[in-house]
């Protein structure tokens, strides 16, 4: 690990009230067992269970689509049934009242990893978007290339949301950790927020 180059300028913690906004209204996060920094995702039963970590909104000005230089989250699949298992980025864009492509956002960009990559499980890797990130967890980089839109997907669109997602189709079983998110932009916005438990 780079230290000079992993300065975290955020964090939320399992149960606080910051922390439960991350989390939305999905599954809550637990802390691992075996005591590894971040939040832990375990689906106990077969349902429609999932986490979605919503870990921007704007600040004193907007961030476009085309700004966005890569966004990143530090992660590990303890299990692996199939593709479902993986994590994910998904990006909203603010609602415009015109074409909006969902009730409460105009376009959803979704960003996945492709079925070629080789992760073993328990794996801590950086999972990214768009150019690789500056930042170096000292882990193996894999990146998200595989782009699925809804809506416009207009470079010029303001950002309502960046998010972590898993699969809500994902089998009973799955565990998924992921420590530390982040983003980067053109315009020189680095941030990089720890999940601690």
């Amino acid at each position: 690990m780079n230290d000079n180059q992993v300065i975290t300028n955020g964090q939320f913690k399992i149960g606080t009230a910051a922390g439960i906004a991350v989390a939305g209204g999905e599954q809550a996060p637990i802390a691992d067992a075996n005591e590894r920094p971040g939040w832990l995702f375990s689906k106990a039963t077969a349902d429609a269970a999932k986490f979605n970590y919503f870990f921007y909104g704007q600040g004193t000005h907007p961030i476009r689509l085309s700004q966005i230089n890569h966004i990143f989250f530090n992660g590990a699949i303890d299990t692996y049934a199939d593709a479902s298992s993986i994590p994910f980025v998904v990006i909203y864009t603010k609602p415009t009242g015109v074409g909006d492509a969902g009730a409460w956002y105009h376009s959803k960009i979704v960003y996945t990893m492709s079925n070629l990559i080789n992760l073993q499980l328990g794996e801590m890797v950086t999972f990214y978007t768009h150019t690789k990130p500056s930042v170096d967890y000292g882990y193996t980089f894999v990146p998200l290339h595989v782009v699925i839109s809804e809506g416009d997907a207009d470079p010029h669109e303001e950002i309502l949301y960046l998010t972590v997602h898993s699969d809500s189709a994902a089998a009973m079983g799955t565990q998924i950790l992921i420590s530390d998110i982040g983003f980067e932009t053109t315009s020189g916005i680095k941030r990089k927020i720890k999940l601690i438990s």
